[in-house]
């Protein structure tokens, strides 16, 4: 614990800015430079008034590049799926290139780790509905495939780490830390719901370098988690997603995960090897796994696969 008490009181104190600057609120939506975003927090009705108020016309169900978007999440999806289903983890790492060069450079971040929760209910006469239901499916039949493999803004900050210098924070203080998504999922659902507007979208960490732009605010919130992305693993994805936190708990009731069976030989390597801290006592927690294959393959006896919840066939025994 002493060996490790300055990196830990540095990523505390690079957190605790991070938390400062996110908590000026509507400093997020202030005009800069890099423009103004607040065009994009606001609640749209689901119908449009037109001269005669007493008619109304829905607007169209795709709007924008909603289906270019959600034809993009299918795709990747898809290829995400091929990956877990045939263990090449070894192209896991490619997906994720792409993710960040296409669904974040190009496209300008795919489902906005904060706004996703609660665009939702802003726009779920929209196709926006159907692109937020993609990852719901996929953490309910598989885990967290959408974290782990297609999001742009996760896939930034695993190519940023370096495991040479990652930090090792003790568990009982990452589980404290990673309290703090689920309470941001449960403000930004119930202010979108009373209040009726989309808080903190600029915020995203990321957001600014993939679509160009931003206020300095937003800018220093993604330099903040760019630096803490090289020593800790997904440090936004961990600590601060709240669409990463409702996934999470969707997961939990996956009906595919990652089993150990009878030829484990409690090594513990898989546990070392688990980028993200979600094996603990031999066990995978599905809230918290992301798929990435890591502990499958650094299991020395093929004790480990991607099987259904309620399978008994033993594994590791081919």
């Amino acid at each position: 614990m002493r060996k490790h008490r300055g990196s830990i009181l540095l990523l505390a104190g690079t957190f605790v800015i991070a938390l400062v600057v996110a908590g000026l609120g509507q400093g997020f939506d202030s005009p800069g430079t890099f423009g103004d975003p607040s065009a994009e927090r606001q609640f749209q009705t689901p119908t449009t008034q037109g001269e005669n108020r007493s008619q109304q016309t829905d607007r169209p169900y795709f709007i924008h590049d909603q289906l270019a978007k959600l034809l993009l999440l299918l795709g990747f999806s898809a290829a995400s799926l091929a990956i877990i289903a045939t263990r090449r983890f070894v192209y896991r790492k490619w997906l994720l290139l792409a993710s960040v060069a296409v669904l974040g450079f190009v496209i300008g971040g795919l489902l906005c780790p904060i706004s996703a929760v609660q665009n939702v209910f802003a726009k779920a006469d929209t196709a926006y509905l159907l692109m937020f239901l993609v990852p719901v499916v996929l953490a309910l039949l598989f885990g967290r495939v959408f974290c782990g493999y297609v999001c742009p803004f996760g896939a930034l900050q695993e190519l940023l780490h370096i495991r040479q210098l990652a930090v090792r924070i003790p568990k009982r203080l990452m589980h404290l830390l990673s309290g703090a998504k689920y309470g941001l999922l449960a403000y930004l659902i119930a202010r979108v719901v009373i209040v009726g507007t989309v808080a903190f979208n600029g915020a995203t960490p990321f957001k600014a370098f993939f679509t160009f732009g931003g206020t300095p605010l937003t800018l220093a919130a993604s330099g903040t988690f760019v630096l803490l992305s090289v020593i800790v693993f997904r440090p936004f994805c961990r600590i601060a997603c709240p669409l990463g936190a409702m996934l999470s708990i969707v997961s939990r009731f996956s009906v595919f995960r990652v089993r150990i069976g009878a030829t484990c030989i409690s090594c513990g390597k898989c546990e070392r090897a688990c980028p993200a801290g979600a094996m603990a006592n031999g066990q995978a927690r599905p809230g918290e796994c992301l798929l990435c294959g890591q502990c499958i393959r650094a299991c020395p006896t093929n004790g480990l696969l991607i099987l259904p919840r309620a399978s008994k066939a033993k594994v590791g025994t081919d």
